[in-house]
């Protein structure tokens, strides 16, 4: 029998700088990756779900999903680039409009050719278009029959009022009224016309990257400055209680939460520590609380959802019917309890470890370090931003984390959002004092 060897000290990481060069109307940033023969390209626009008019939320998302039946229509972009190797990536989230690939090194330029027709001249045929809005209500009424989806999308009324009210797909109501030409406005004024930022990660040596931007950015415009505002928040008092009635529901799912600042407001290595201790991690408190001693649940967690206008800090979990209100004033006293008590060297240890030993694994990918410079572009972060977030939780301190606690956790601003049964949920749910009331039928929710 062989011992086990013993650790060696953890690898240092630093994240590579990247290049920026400005092409046209848009800035190309590259990271060089020798021997990383899949690349990795991402185009940021900043026009994320947060700037679409109240008359027209969720074009955005309908509209990335379209640009998929290319310029030649009818799902017609995936097989064009698998020729090729390449596979097509879009995303749309609060803050930016997101679309790119991953391709062989060697096919890039053939690639990024034909994503440069896809983003800027699909062809948004209006049969298409009504396809692809017609699948994502389906979509979105699929998804919600799942109880802790529809509680996560329940929250956006409870925390905000204007866009973050509705669902960042636009609510099934406001969904459905997009018409073809809608989109097409849309793609004309905030895509097309418009450069923005185009990420490029992978081996470089043979890619002209200034090559790349002319094909990508064409002869747009440079991308408009956005403003950030924060949000208001609806009426009423806080906290208060929200029941989404699922008559007959065995099971409840339930969120906790409050709004936290924005991205550029907070300091992360504190917020996120402390938020990983409550219920970011397997050993987190409200996991051992509800799994493992009460045994309410198979998992709780908690995290914070930060954008550049505002933020949310949410605790989740789903249980049995009969043990939603006790599972509310647990996690209640949970975060109470972190709040007066503070961290435990323990929890301080795991928390710098996992958030510094793993980073030459987790930007081990083309793909992870795009992202990561994809949120650089998207908040404005400095190009060293995982290199600062590194150092932070390197030197966290116990008192770091517990003035993290006072000043981002606020129990007392808390909306509880419950999906199950409210006739047999509403009685317990007021007898635990924690707020007012409500209850709602998941249809009446964004019409």
């Amino acid at each position: 029998m062989q011992n086990r060897p013993d650790l060696g000290a953890p690898a240092s990481f630093t994240f590579p700088k990247p290049q920026r060069i400005t092409v046209g109307g848009g800035t190309v940033v590259a990271l060089d990756v020798p021997g990383q023969q899949l690349a990795s390209l991402r185009l940021v626009h900043p026009f994320g779900g947060a700037v679409e008019p109240l008359d027209a939320m969720g074009v955005s998302a309908l509209t990335s999903e379209a640009l998929e039946d290319g310029p030649g229509g009818n799902s017609s972009l995936a097989p064009a680039l698998e020729r090729h190797g390449a596979e097509w990536i879009a995303r749309v989230n609060w803050d930016g409009f997101i679309t790119g690939l991953d391709a062989p090194t060697n096919r890039l330029g053939d690639a990024v050719n034909l994503f440069a027709d896809a983003v800027r001249r699909p062809a948004l045929n209006p049969d298409d278009v009504v396809r692809r809005r017609e699948q994502l209500l389906e979509r979105f009424w699929l998804d919600a029959s799942s109880a802790s989806t529809l509680a996560m999308r329940s929250l956006g009324g409870q925390l905000f009022t204007g866009r973050y009210a509705t669902p960042l797909a636009g609510g099934p109501v406001k969904l459905a009224d997009i018409s073809p030409e809608t989109v097409a406005r849309f793609h004309a004024d905030s895509i097309a016309s418009v450069a923005g930022t185009l990420v490029v990660v992978g081996d470089l040596a043979n890619v002209d990257l200034e090559e790349l931007g002319r094909i990508v950015f064409g002869d747009a415009a440079p991308a408009p400055e956005r403003k950030a505002t924060e949000p208001e928040p609806p009426p009423g008092d806080l906290p208060r209680v929200l029941i989404v009635d699922r008559p007959g529901s065995v099971q409840s799912a339930l969120v906790i939460a409050h709004r936290a600042p924005s991205r550029s407001q907070v300091d992360l290595p504190r917020a996120e520590g402390v938020g990983e201790i409550l219920g970011g991690m397997f050993t987190s408190r409200l996991n051992m609380e509800l799994r493992e001693r009460l045994g309410y649940t198979y998992g709780a967690g908690s995290r914070f959802d930060l954008r550049r206008d505002s933020g949310v800090f949410f605790m989740s979990t789903q249980v049995e019917a009969g043990t939603t209100a006790h599972s509310v004033t647990s996690s209640l006293e949970q975060v109470n309890k972190l709040r007066d008590q503070g961290v435990t060297e323990d929890e301080l240890s795991t928390v710098r470890e996992s958030n510094t030993v793993g980073l030459p694994v987790t930007y081990s990918t083309a793909r992870a370090m795009a992202g990561a410079l994809v949120d650089m572009v998207v908040h404005d972060l400095p190009d060293d931003n995982v290199d600062r977030i590194r150092a932070g939780y390197e030197k966290l301190t116990a008192e770091d984390l517990n003035s993290a606690a006072v000043e981002y956790l606020r129990p007392e601003e808390a909306v509880v959002v419950v999906v199950g049964d409210a006739d047999s949920l509403r009685e317990p749910l007021t007898n635990t004092g924690v707020g007012p009331v409500e209850v709602r039928s998941p249809e009446s929710l964004w019409s």
